[in-house]
């Protein structure tokens, strides 16, 4: 008995340390990794990851090359086609080109998969629907391999089930995280909006992003879709699977019990509207980034060229702006003249007040 006794205790004793693992456990993670006293911020976490990306992609080539990646040969080419039609209406054609390629397991160049398959009618059928481009649609499908990832300035994985795929087969210390993205979050205001002053995007911001006709069909999802998991894709695909014609050809908008008539949470409709978004998300994010890294490149040159009071006798704005273009065509030739002037002036006026 009194064995009973004692063995009983100490499991009483061993519960009790086990729950004090989980509660401790729980308020770790409720905090920010640094080991601070500040709650986990999901804002500021996807602002840190959105840094990372940035922080690897190289605006000296004046574009980027962005590979979308599925696993079922349907999404990833309907995502190729929003992003061109979005960069268009952006004046970004010659600044952002889209890929697509699909993935069922990660090989060797020697032993590449096979799914350089023909287009799924389903998908011809959306992108024709949303005025994509024809061709690029009903390609033959590519097969991912992971040269690409040199190969690519950023690879957007459909979901996170594909983002996974492809980084477990690289080495711990390939740094390629930073570049392969889930599509999802570029639907977030916070992963987009790092390059702006105050490190706030509006919702406006991203919606001016996608022309009206395209986001008047987004539009009644987009409280759904922001920020969205990458779920919202991978869910989508057992219906896909089971029934296609069913998953196109949903209703957009559907009674609820009340009589309301509601946004429809099953099938494409709302995974378009989804991917609709996070392309004007991906086209606001690389531009601003190739802006924001240009805008560092010639502050650089100014500060590098002028930094003395002479300099603010010898040189008019019209002759420093000469005098740069000489030997920095790459970077200077991102600003008009007018924009070049004004940033000469506005650096010649901080060199007066340092000076007087």
């Amino acid at each position: 008995l009194r064995y009973y006794q004692i063995s009983k205790q100490a499991t009483m004793r061993f519960i009790a340390l086990i729950a004090y693992i989980i509660c401790a456990t729980t308020a770790i993670h409720a905090f920010t990794p640094g080991g601070s006293d500040v709650p986990f911020s999901l804002s500021d976490y996807q602002r840190s990851r959105a840094r990372e990306t940035a922080g690897d992609l190289d605006a000296s080539r004046f574009h980027f090359q962005i590979l979308f990646v599925d696993n079922d040969n349907f999404h990833g080419r309907i995502a190729e086609g929003m992003l061109a039609k979005i960069a268009e209406y952006n004046d970004a054609l010659c600044i952002l080109f889209p890929y697509s390629a699909t993935i069922t397991e990660i090989s060797s160049e020697s032993k590449a998969p096979t799914l350089d398959s023909a287009a799924p009618e389903g998908a011809v059928e959306i992108c024709d629907l949303l005025g994509l481009c024809s061709t690029t649609c009903s390609e033959d499908g590519t097969s991912f391999n992971l040269s690409y990832l040199d190969q690519y300035d950023l690879i957007i994985a459909l979901d996170e089930d594909i983002q996974s795929l492809i980084l477990r087969s690289l080495p711990p210390d390939s740094r390629y995280e930073n570049k392969c993205r889930v599509m999802s979050e570029f639907s977030s205001i916070d992963f987009c909006g790092i390059q702006k002053k105050d490190g706030i995007m509006t919702d406006k911001a991203l919606q001016d992003m996608i022309e009206p006709e395209l986001w008047e069909r987004a539009m009644p999802f987009y409280d759904l879709t922001k920020g969205s998991s990458s779920s919202l894709i991978s869910d989508s695909k057992t219906t896909q699977s089971s029934n296609n014609d069913d998953y196109i050809h949903q209703p957009r908008m559907v009674l609820s019990e009340s009589g309301a008539a509601v946004p429809n949470q099953a099938g494409w409709p709302l995974v378009e509207a989804s991917m609709l978004v996070a392309c004007g998300g991906i086209t606001r994010f690389c531009l601003d980034t190739m802006d924001a890294q240009f805008d560092v490149a010639f502050q650089s040159l100014l500060d590098l060229h002028f930094n003395k009071r002479e300099h603010l006798d010898d040189y008019s704005v019209e002759r420093a702006d000469d005098q740069l273009r000489l030997g920095s065509l790459s970077v200077t030739g991102y600003f008009s003249l007018k924009e070049r002037h004004a940033r000469i002036e506005k650096h010649f006026e901080e060199l007066r007040s340092k000076f007087s």
